[in-house]
């Protein structure tokens, strides 16, 4: 495998919330600052698809514990409720997200895996050298967006900004 390529496989148990609920968290790229904002500055949407669809597009701007930011689109590849969201990345990086929910107990279980490409010159350049930073940059972001997701369903703000209008 390339130097600048990198998979990541995780999983999240999830108690706060059905697969119906995380699902509808996870599908929604504009949510993303908001359970998980350790990570997710911005997100821009590009369409006016509104509720999550295949092929809807978001530009995003995400930093990790690393002193750089990442800029890179956010596109709906498969939505399943309940059960599957697969977005791919392009730009800085492009990739692969892929998050498969499952009952558990109360709760869901999310299976993640990460699929990326470090497209950015100076990273993928350097990518070789700081492939163990990178992967701890990876393992440091994960954590929070577990976290972020589950305090965001215990909260009970599981309604998209889109509904409340």
């Amino acid at each position: 495998m390339p130097s600048n390529v990198f998979r990541f496989d995780e999983s999240w148990d999830i108690p706060e919330g059905t697969p119906q609920q995380v699902w509808d968290v996870l599908s929604d790229a504009e949510l993303l600052p908001l359970w998980w904002g350790d990570v997710y500055k911005e997100v821009v949407p590009l369409d006016g698809k509104g509720k999550a669809s295949v092929g809807s597009r978001a530009r995003a701007r995400a930093r990790g514990a690393l002193p750089y930011e990442l800029n890179f689109i956010i596109e709906s590849a498969e939505l399943e409720p309940g059960r599957l969201v697969v977005v791919k990345t392009h730009g800085d990086f492009d990739g692969l997200w892929r998050a498969e929910l499952s009952p558990s107990g109360s709760g869901t279980h999310v299976q993640l895996t990460w699929q990326v490409t470090v497209e950015r010159p100076i990273l993928k350049f350097l990518a070789p050298l700081l492939w163990p930073a990178f992967a701890w940059n990876h393992r440091w972001t994960t954590p929070r967006g577990e976290a972020g997701l589950r305090r965001y369903l215990r909260l009970g703000t599981t309604v998209s900004r889109r509904d409340e209008a």
